[in-house]
C-alpha cells in the first residue's frame, strides 16, 4: 500500500514538470504573451464590455495573479505564459 502511494507521488509529479517544460516550449510560440500582456488585454476587454475601470483592473489583477500560478492563461484564443 505504501509502495503504490509513492508510485502515484512520482508520477504525478512527473506530470506537473512535464506540464511545466511544455509550457516553457509553447511560450516561445507566434502566439504567446507574457501574463502582465495578458493582463492588460484581459483588462482592455473588459473596458469594452461596459466594466467601470475598477472592474476592469480587478479582473486584470485576477488574470495575471491565476496565470502566474498556474503557469498560463488563455486570452481569447492566444496563450500567455509566465
Amino acid at each position: 500500500m505504501r509502495q503504490a502511494f509513492n508510485v502515484g507521488v512520482v508520477i504525478i509529479l512527473a506530470l506537473l514538470v512535464a506540464n511545466r517544460v511544455v509550457n516553457r516550449f509553447e511560450a516561445h510560440g507566434s502566439h504567446s504573451l507574457t501574463c502582465a500582456q495578458g493582463s492588460v488585454l484581459v483588462k482592455a476587454e473588459a473596458l469594452a464590455r461596459g466594466f467601470t475601470e475598477l472592474g476592469a483592473r480587478s479582473q486584470g489583477e485576477n488574470f495575471f495573479s491565476s496565470c502566474l500560478v498556474s503557469g498560463q492563461g488563455q486570452v481569447g484564443d492566444t496563450t500567455a505564459h509566465d
